[in-house]
């Protein structure tokens, strides 16, 4: 919640998260299942609260899919959130991605991007190397949504967000482990240019 609203004071447009919170040190702070209902916990409330500040907030499903909790974890619950779960090269859902819906029954994860063997930068060589995860597929779907966004800025924030819901390739039968899907980014590209053009015709 502070990172949120130092990011707002500063005026950030797009932030991703990649952590979760379902237990504590203090086990009277953890979270139960009926705690992910996407507006209750404090990082979802926050979130939500940057949305409607028009931030464009992004997370990570989380990596519990084979856990006994296999649900995603908060701020992934979060209702205005864009949260992303985790393919692989072939559009299979990763194992490990995080179980949705939240427990208030919304679609979640929202969408899908690459998160099983991904090439990334070695942390200590900096040489290519395969790395798993949601938190790779959250910041790889964060730099695509920026660009959409940087070129149709006359797009509002939630906009955008189902704009992605709406062109992924699961959109007409969501799941709960990929949500609508992997988004076409050309298509949707394409339909904000038209939209933008309507904008712009009607001005």
């Amino acid at each position: 919640m502070a990172a949120a609203e130092r990011a707002d004071s500063l005026g950030v447009d797009v932030f991703t998260t990649s952590l979760g919170y379902t237990t504590f040190d203090n086990s009277s702070f953890n979270h139960t299942y009926a705690d992910m209902n996407g507006n209750s916990t404090i990082m979802a409330r926050a979130a939500n609260l940057a949305v409607k500040k028009g931030i464009l907030a992004l997370a990570a499903a989380g990596n519990d899919g084979n856990n006994s909790w296999h649900y995603i974890s908060t701020q992934g619950d979060a209702d205005s959130v864009l949260t992303i779960g985790a393919v692989n090269v072939n559009r299979q859902v990763a194992s490990f991605s995080s179980y949705g819906p939240n427990s208030d029954g919304q679609i979640k994860p929202d969408i899908a991007a690459m998160g099983s063997s991904v090439v990334v930068a070695g942390t200590s060589t900096g040489q290519p190397v395969f790395g798993n995860g949601t938190s790779y597929a959250a910041p790889i779907m964060a730099g695509i949504t920026t660009c959409l966004w940087q070129a149709f800025p006359e797009i509002k924030n939630t906009a955008i967000v189902q704009g992605l819901r709406e062109s992924g390739d699961r959109y007409s039968n969501p799941d709960d482990r990929s949500g609508y899907g992997i988004p076409d980014k050309k298509s949707l590209c394409q339909f904000y240019q038209t939209t933008a053009y309507t904008i712009c015709s009607n001005h």
